[in-house]
């Protein structure tokens, strides 16, 4: 029967193991007792299967512990033995023995009080379960049998009771003796069937056991080896198998307590994958043997120690001769402080640790007595003692022989680190020996470790082939695989290190010492390619990650180290390299990289999450300390951070023993796995927000391009979190981007600072473009796995479709079977780093059993198992699932694991994050709203669904596109282009606002749009969008910006023509394809040329731009060209060739682009087919056709060399014959073409006698009077005559002619045919003639004078020119200014012509000393006469208005500079004035025209400006009417064009000016200008104000020089002002300052006296004369404040620059404006000062606050008197600095003290005393308070 104290439903194992015996000495065979209990699994065990069952020994070693591993030394944990009597006692005492019940005893009692279910029993049962598994545990089969076993002798018995077997023991760990000595019922024929039952068990498969035969056999065998004696001295216990015995059940024995376990089940494939899992059941290949292979390390370690302490001994105090072979072998001498000591030899130290690690690996270190052990480490410290004394340091000017002999040092080194690894070793297999486990030990290793590294390794890594050490790096290189080895061994140690963490505690000063030592290794500055580094990169990375392991060890065992190492790892952050690959060398299991530093960073808090293993509770399992606080009952005070396990298994242990057997055990499981894992999860969201916060805090402070690499460090560990959010090896990246995702939506929600939110938005846009390619992934991944037929994929991939419908449950991905377990059961198979892999799985663990408590019914069964399963594995630190699952593929994990991802709260967040994003859009810094262009740009890159998702992203572009800034415009363009990537049907929305941008004022944008409408043609083939396209491109081709129209025409050559250069070389064999498509080019370019004429020029200047001969593809460009052409000429001829809609006149039009740009591209045939269209002139539509056939001809023809006479001659007379019925524009296309054709034909006859009867019909009218009604007529003749001269006498050259002019008009005697012509214009350009004929007349005139260039120097023609300049008449002020136009563009298209000329033929030109290049030609003869006679009145029409004609004088006025016909200061002032039109033509014309003249004559054009401002500002009041000095949306300088001419300049220059442009603000009080609504002086003031706020500075020096100037003319002139105020307006005179001072002591300021606009006292004319200059300097005053909150500007970087300090490099660089601060409350603030000048009371009011601002500090009188112009001036502070006496410039301010004040010298002012005028409310915010400036 079992003792009274033993549980009945718990079982006793009596298993007796054989062991071989020691080599030095026999062991005692004992015997082990094992004790477990019942799994309550509720299986069912019937009674037949309740009968005693006997196992073979195979069948039992896969129950026993000892079948996997070798057996451990015999004195520390006795052998147990299979008797059931006669052994010795297993406890020395009976207090050891009620010790050892105590345990038993304790888990009797909490199975009876819990019923089984307290957290204590399941985990026993579980251990036990593993146990009784034989899926769990290898076999060992080849288990040595002793040969005796089937020699048993007859005469042995079983011991027998009177009601069967043997009865069940007790929970007793003491053996019982049998009650009786007789065998058991059965016994007689079991022994007869001993022998063949034992042959049989050979060939019985484990899948097919008779478990009914093999329990009698095992109670048989062990009832004859007790009969046999074995405590008898003659009996061998080895001669005997031992075998298992399982006694009955007992009545009182549950059945639900037990699990069946079947026979026939076959291992689970999975667990075979496990190495420590293996089975071997199924093994055909016998394993060698491991106890002789233990047997054969012990003893060779044995030896070989026995020969170190006998050649030690011998040779302990004797000399190196007297040294015997065996210490010759085993030691060397070396030198030490003149001494000699004796070390152990590399040879030995070798064998030495490989005989150790071998010994350790098979747990038989411990034959090694401790004394021993203790001595070896002895002999090796002694090398680590002589590495203190050597001098192992680098010196970079080392010559060959001093590198020589720091290498022999380096080898005496590499051993201490042998020997140091040694003792590491020994340490590792003697952990719980004080005495081997030295803290003086461990300090020896470490600092030899530390000497190496950082005098030897560190310096050799970071040598680099510079220069300076190019010498020491190549003798290093010539070595590197000496210094490698040192390397090698370091890293050994430092492996070492990391297991001596694992088992030793170690004292606080060694951990720091690692510490620093591995955080050091991890920054040290590696080479970025291999050609720089010694050792080679991946060398030195391998020492980083030991360096990692041992970081991460000390984090994880020592909790309260952690925040002193995140603190070291985050303050050595900014030395961590920041440019691309070389800063991302750990590479991880896919083959990406990261930092290493990200990597640690993840792995620590991974660390965090998992239950903690302190050094005071490492050496107790979680069982032990659970059953210690049971029996204490008391809770203690852990405050480490895997306190939280232990505390709650104190309140579980409660709980438990309070409640009763109905309980409900499920939810206090539920309720305490919760708070568990929340405590562990909260812990390692601590360690993540710490991190993040402090890397954002840095990189708020920093920029990208500054000088601090924060910004860069950031980003960078975003994106290494980014890399592997998918990863579930680091399942801490999704913890990490969730703390840096919440941190970053603070700062967008907060008033943060611009920069900071670009960061916010910048990475915001990063973590959700994670977030979309992870669903992305994982989509790519389910599809991967369609293939396979596979239960788990069908299962996963099912709950992948629930998620993206948006239907899963988080309860369905913590199911048992799910996606967690997948994940779990993957990294726990995963063949890789172990330590990493481990906090992997104990940080998803975690994240597991936070999930299971947070969803899910507390009454599901199944939901409670599990419950119980995470928390014990979580408390173990141990996954061991009970249930096996089929092999769990890479691509199952990464599926498995993406879908718990996405459902954690990282994930859920994108909606959250893409409507943060876009609601940034919108917001009033420009600079964020770029930024958030840009991450939503991102994030569709990657999921263009969203713009399904997120209906507004349409408008919101759509309205960005006219957003005020261009940046934001430019990153709109860019997300329009990614939206029509993504979705080519929104094209049509975003169309129009594309081609508007084309237009933009910014040369990038123009650019962005450019590209865009090239992708738009592309892949459009809606003809109306391709030539919308086609007519903006055109345009930028003559855009001003040179790269904006470079890029125009390359890109209209790419589209138009490139896709037909394979076309051009095969010409006459065209496919129909090809054909059609050249027909349908063709088509397009006719529809663009119908367009404007501008649209023409462009399109005629393109084709020229891509057919000149210098042109890069100018051959293939013109073979497309004459296809083209051709296919034109064949709709020409076959109507139905055109296209729908297309007119044969404007195929036409369209050839006159080609034969405008290129005659060569037609032929001779081809003009052919144009004649009959001259001919036949039936209606108005027909003139059209034949002005387009005209110019054809006049294009074509002098280039066509085989032309035929008859065709030119009938066209000719059609010419002719319609001359009288052609307009304008016709008649001077045919007037060119007859004279080109007279070229060929040589038949000037008809031109002679046309012109001469023209002239004739002129001198008939031209006494007539033709502005009378009457004389309609006459008129129309006029006109047409006119218009005739005009055209024939500019195209044709009649000057050899003129004997023929002279026969046809009788009594001519001129020498000149255009001379002629002019004089018989002349007339009817005279005032009383009707407009419209003088209008006529001025142009002929003009048209002849460019082809007669002398005739502008005749007299009547001049006076004619000037009094339609000064006429007023627009329209002919338009004429006249066009010919002048014209005739000044011809000149300058002919100069460079001009200059080849000279050039080539100097010889023939040069007649006279000079040379032909001084000679000066009729052509700029007058040039010089327009430009010096009618400059003036050009300038006055420019400057009149901003029309048609003042575009046309500022085209001239810059054409007239440009050829150098005036001297600068005539033209610069207009010029300045004519930049701030309103209309953008004059401006850049003027602004270009500007430039070029402040390069060519800087100095002499530097004294104009000041009148240039003067002209502007009139420009302005009269013209524009517009007096104010700037431009809103946004807010801009109308002078800037001006300002950016002058940046040009040096400084001293720009400063120069600066003080002119300040000069013109300040005024004399008397001489102030009051006349008009608004003072003249006062408006004009305020334009130069305005202007000077806005101008954009380039440097900080000059923008400094600009703030002294205005701070000078409030300290001068306002002082006297001011001055003028107190006494004329509230009349404070000089006795009463001193009076209110003497009674308010000093430095007080007086009661304050109110004054009002009834009580003051002056007159209205001085008032306001007062409050004028008030005014102004409040203005200046408000706008100096503005400029240094705008720039951020310190009162010290004024005081540097005001002492000549400006020279330094922050000065020279360009000042940084503070976002956000756009100038209109500066605005604001202008206008109502200005508006005080309305009424009486508010021009009291402004000279109040100005003498209050001046009343505050008197610094301004002081430095107004005695000081030298340009010497140091007190400051005034402004509102911005602290302690500023500044006060608001308006509001109550209430009795103000003036606080101290020093002068230059260092002498404290006296203070005085000013009474405070009387004061009113304003409504006005000064610039000097709180607010900023907005």
């Amino acid at each position: 029967m079992p003792p009274a104290n033993a549980h009945p439903s718990v079982p006793t194992f009596y298993i007796p193991i054989s062991n071989s015996q020691s080599r030095h000495e026999p062991r005692p065979h004992q015997q082990a007792h094992v004790s477990g209990h019942g799994l309550p699994n509720g299986h069912q065990v019937s009674r037949r299967s309740r009968q005693p069952k006997l196992l073979s020994v195979e069948e039992a070693l896969q129950y026993s512990p000892f079948s996997s591993i070798v057996p451990l030394n015999p004195d520390i944990i006795p052998l147990p033995h299979g008797g059931i009597s006669g052994s010795g006692p297993l406890f020395p005492s009976p207090v050891d023995r009620e010790k050892a019940r105590q345990s038993l005893n304790d888990l009797n009692s909490d199975i009876e009080t819990t019923h089984g279910g307290s957290a204590f029993a399941q985990h026993t049962l579980d251990v036990l379960r593993g146990y009784l598994d034989d899926t769990q545990i290898a076999e060992l089969s080849n288990f040595k049998r002793p040969t005796s076993f089937n020699g048993h002798p007859e005469n042995h018995q079983m011991p027998q009771t009177s009601d069967g077997p043997t009865s069940i023991p007790s929970l007793d760990p003491t053996p019982v003796s049998p009650g009786s000595s007789s065998l058991p019922r059965g016994t007689t024929e079991l022994k007869q069937d001993l022998s063949s039952t034992h042959a049989d068990r050979q060939s019985i498969t484990p899948n097919t056991p008779n478990p009914a035969i093999h329990n009698q056999v095992a109670i048989a065998t062990n009832a004859l080896i007790q009969a046999g004696q074995p405590n008898s001295p003659d009996s061998n216990p080895l001669d005997h198998t031992p075998v298992v015995l399982i006694p009955p059940l007992s009545a009182e024995t549950r059945p639900s307590e037990y699990v069946t376990f079947k026979d026939d089940q076959p291992p689970s494939p999975r667990k075979k994958k496990r190495p420590v899992k293996t089975s071997l059941a199924n093994s055909s290949t016998p394993t060698r043997d491991q106890r002789a292979v233990a047997e054969a390390a012990s003893n060779s370690l044995l030896a070989l120690i026995e020969e170190l302490f006998e050649a030690d001994e011998t040779t302990n105090s004797g000399p190196p001769s007297n040294q015997s072979s065996g210490s010759a072998l085993h030691f060397v001498w070396a030198d030490q402080d003149d001494n000699q000591i004796r070390l152990l030899a590399p040879a030995t130290l070798v064998k030495l640790d490989s005989c150790i690690q071998k010994a350790l690996a098979v747990s038989r270190l411990g034959d090694v007595s401790v004394d021993d052990a203790f001595r070896v480490q002895e002999l090796c410290a002694k090398d680590l003692a002589v590495v203190r004394a050597l001098e192992l340091s680098v010196n970079t000017a080392w010559g060959s022989d001093d590198f020589s002999a720091w290498l022999q040092r380096e080898a005496t080194a590499e051993s201490a680190l042998r020997s140091a690894r040694t003792v590491l070793r020994i340490m590792v297999g003697f952990h719980d020996e004080k005495k081997i486990c030295s803290e003086e030990g461990l300090q020896s290793v470490v600092d030899a470790l530390n000497k190496a590294l950082t005098s030897c390794i560190i310096p050799i890594v970071e040598l680099r082939p510079m220069d300076s050490t190019s010498e020491i790096f190549a003798l290093a290189s010539a070595h590197s695989k000496e210094i490698s080895q040192l390397l090698y061994q370091a890293n050994r140690v430092m492996k070492m290190l990391v297991e001596i963490l694992d088992k030793v505690d170690i004292a606080e000063e060694l951990i720091t010492a690692m510490e620093f030592l591995a955080i050091r290794i991890l920054f040290v500055e590696n080479a970025h390619n291999e050609r720089d580094s010694v050792l080679g990169i991946q060398k030195f990375e391998g020492l980083r990650r030991t360096a990692m392991d041992i970081i991460s060890g000390v984090f994880s065992r020592y909790p309260d180290q952690r925040a002193f190492v995140f603190d070291e790892l985050l303050t050595s952050f900014q030395k961590l390299p920041t440019k691309g690959q070389n800063a991302r060398q750990f590479k991880l299991s896919d083959s990406t990289s990261i930092q290493l530093i990200s990597a640690l960073i993840m792995r620590l808090v991974q660390n965090s999450a998992a239950p903690s293993q302190s050094p005071a509770k490492s050496a107790k399992t979680p069982n032990a300390r659970a059953r210690e606080e049971m029996r204490s009952g008391q809770e203690s005070s852990d405050t480490e951070e895997g306190s939280s396990s232990d505390t709650a298994a104190k309140r579980e242990a409660r709980d438990f023993s309070s409640d009763d057997s109905d309980g409900d055990i499920g939810s206090g499981f539920d309720r305490r796995l919760a708070q568990e894992a929340n405590a562990l999860n909260d812990s390692a969201a601590k360690d993540a927000q710490y991190v993040v916060r402090y890397l954002v805090q840095r990189a708020m402070t920093a920029s990208k391009t500054g000088d601090q690499p924060h910004r860069h460090l950031l980003d960078m560990f975003a994106e290494d979190l980014v890399s592997v959010l998918g990863n579930p090896e680091w399942p801490a990246a999704e913890l990490l981007l969730r703390a840096l995702m919440v941190s970053m939506i603070s700062i967008t929600e907060t008033k943060s600072t611009a920069p900071a939110k670009n960061m916010a938005l910048e990475l915001l846009g990063m973590m959700g473009s994670a977030i979309s390619e992870l669903v992305a992934s994982t989509q790519s991944h389910a599809r991967s796995l369609e293939s396979q037929e596979s239960t788990s994929s069908g299962y996963i991939r099912q709950l992948l479709d629930d998620y993206l419908d948006g239907s899963l449950e988080t309860v369905e991905l913590t199911n048992w079977d799910g996606p967690y377990r997948m994940v779990m059961e993957y990294l726990a198979s995963v063949d890789s780093d172990g330590l990493p892999t481990r906090s992997a799985q104990l940080y998803y663990l975690t994240q597991w059993a936070r999930a299971v408590t947070s969803t899910g019914s507390a009454t599901d069964p199944k939901r409670r198992a599990l419950i119980g399963q995470l928390r014990n594995m979580l408390r173990s630190r141990v996954w061991d699932a009970s249930n096996t699952m089929d092999p769990v593929t890479k691509g199952q994990c990464r599926l498995a694991y993406g879908l718990t991802v996405l459902n954690m709260n990282f994930c859920r967040q994108f909606d959250s994050v893409f409507k943060i994003l876009l609601d940034s859009i919108t917001s009033e810094q420009t600079t964020v709203r770029t930024r958030s262009l840009k991450s939503v740009t991102q994030m569709l890159e990657k999921d263009p669904s969203l713009l399904d998702r997120a209906r507004n992203v349409k408008g919101l572009l759509i309205k960005c596109t006219a957003d005020a800034s261009p940046m934001v415009r430019d990153s709109t363009l860019m997300l329009i282009g990614k939206c029509i990537q993504q979705k080519p049907t929104l094209e049509q929305d975003f169309f129009r606002p594309v081609i508007n941008l084309t237009n933009d004022p910014t040369a990038s944008v123009k650019k962005r749009s450019m590209k865009l409408l090239k992708e738009i043609f592309a892949h459009n083939k809606r003809k109306e969008v391709k030539i919308i396209v086609g007519e903006s491109l055109l345009q930028r081709t003559k855009d001003l910006d040179k790269g904006v129209a470079e890029m125009a025409n390359q890109i209209l050559e790419d589209i138009w023509f490139s896709p037909f250069w394979t076309c051009a070389h095969k010409a006459d064999d065209l496919s129909i394809q090809e054909k059609i498509a050249l027909q349908e080019q063709m088509d397009l370019l006719v529809s663009i040329a119908q367009g404007s004429d501008k649209v023409c020029s462009a399109l005629v200047s393109f084709l020229q731009s891509i057919l000149k001969d210098n042109a890069k593809f100018s051959a293939s460009n013109t073979k497309v060209c004459r296809l083209l052409v051709s296919s034109a000429f064949e709709s020409i001829i076959d109507p139905e060739a055109r296209s729908e809609g297309t007119e044969q006149k404007h195929v036409v039009q369209a050839l006159t682009t080609f034969a405008r740009a290129s005659a060569d591209l037609f032929s001779s045939d081809q003009l052919q087919y144009l004649q009959p269209y001259i001919s036949n002139l039936s209606n108005p539509e027909d003139f059209g056709l034949l002005r387009s056939v005209v110019v054809i001809f006049r294009c074509v023809l002098p280039t066509v060399p085989t032309i035929q006479q008859g065709l030119l001659l009938e066209v000719q007379k059609a010419l002719f014959n319609n001359v009288s019925k052609l307009g304008k524009m016709e008649l001077n296309e045919v007037a060119a073409c007859l004279w080109t054709m007279n070229g060929v034909l040589n038949n000037p006859d008809r031109l002679i006698r046309l012109v001469a009867s023209v002239v004739k019909g002129l001198r008939k009218l031209e006494g007539k009077d033709l502005s009378d009604t009457s004389g309609k007529e006459d008129s129309r003749r006029a006109r047409k005559y006119i218009q005739i001269a005009g055209a024939f006498g500019k195209h044709c050259d009649f000057e050899g002619h003129v004997a023929d002019f002279q026969n046809a008009l009788a009594g001519w005697k001129c020498t000149s045919v255009s001379g002629m012509i002019v004089n018989s214009i002349g007339p009817f350009a005279s005032k009383k003639q009707p407009l419209p004929l003088r209008i006529d007349a001025l142009n002929s005139i003009g048209l002849i004078c460019q082809s007669s260039p002398l005739l502008f120097n005749q007299v009547q023609i001049s006076d004619v020119f000037q009094q339609a300049l000064t006429e007023g008449q627009p329209d002919l002020q338009n004429i006249v200014l066009t010919n002048f136009r014209d005739f000044f563009a011809l000149q300058e298209s002919q100069s460079p012509n001009k200059n080849e000329t000279q050039q080539v033929n100097g010889a023939a030109l040069a007649n006279g000393k000079l040379g032909g290049s001084m000679k000066a030609s009729e052509s700029d003869g007058a040039s010089a006469l327009i430009a010096q006679r009618f400059l003036h009145n050009i300038l006055t029409i420019a400057l009149a208005n901003q029309e048609a004609s003042a575009l046309t004088a500022t085209e001239v006025v810059a054409s007239i500079n440009r050829q150098g016909l005036v001297h600068p200061k005539e033209s610069g002032p207009a010029l300045v004035a004519l930049e701030t039109s309103s209309n953008p033509a004059i401006a850049n014309i003027a602004y270009h025209a500007h430039s070029d003249l402040h390069q060519q004559h800087e100095s002499m054009f530097e004294r104009e400006y000041m009148r240039a401002i003067h002209e502007a500002y009139r420009y302005q009041r009269d013209i524009v009417q517009d007096p104010l000095g700037f431009r809103a949306s946004p807010y801009t300088s109308k002078l800037h064009s001006m300002f950016e001419v002058i940046k040009s300049s040096k400084s001293k220059y720009q400063k120069k000016f600066i003080s002119n442009y300040c000069s013109k603000i300040d005024f004399d009080l008397d001489k102030l200008d009051l006349s008009g609504v608004v003072p003249a002086s006062l408006q004009f003031a305020r334009f130069l104000i305005e202007n000077m706020a806005f101008f954009d500075y380039g440097r900080v020096d000059e923008l400094l020089h600009m703030i002294a100037g205005m701070e000078r003319i409030v300290a001068d002139t306002g002082s006297a002002v001011s001055h003028s105020i107190n006494t004329e307006v509230f009349h404070v005179s000089a006795d009463t300052i001193l009076g209110d001072a003497a009674d308010g002591g000093v430095g007080e300021e007086p009661a304050p006296r109110h004054g009002t606009a009834a009580s003051v006292e002056v007159a209205p004319h001085r008032l306001r004369q007062l409050t004028t200059a008030s005014i102004i300097l409040s203005c200046v005053w408000e706008t100096r404040t503005y400029l240094r909150r705008l720039y951020g500007l310190s009162t010290s970087q004024q005081r540097r620059e005001s002492k000549g300090n400006g020279k330094s490099k922050d000065v020279s660089k360009a000042p940084s404006k503070v976002n956000g601060i756009t100038g209109e409350k500066l605005v604001a603030t202008i206008g109502e000062r200005v508006a005080s000048l309305d009424d009486r009371e508010g021009m009291v009011r402004q000279c109040q606050d100005f003498a209050d601002l001046l009343a505050i500090d008197h610094e301004f009188k002081v430095a107004a008197e005695g000081e030298e112009e340009g010497a140091m001036r007190p400051w005034t502070p402004s509102g911005d600095e602290a302690g500023s006496p500044v006060p608001a410039s308006g509001g109550s301010r209430g009795p103000l003290k003036r606080k101290a004040t020093t002068s230059m010298a260092g002498t404290p002012h006296k203070k005085r005393g000013r009474p405070s005028l009387g004061r009113r409310k304003s409504s006005r915010k000064s610039v000097d308070g709180d607010d900023d400036w907005q």
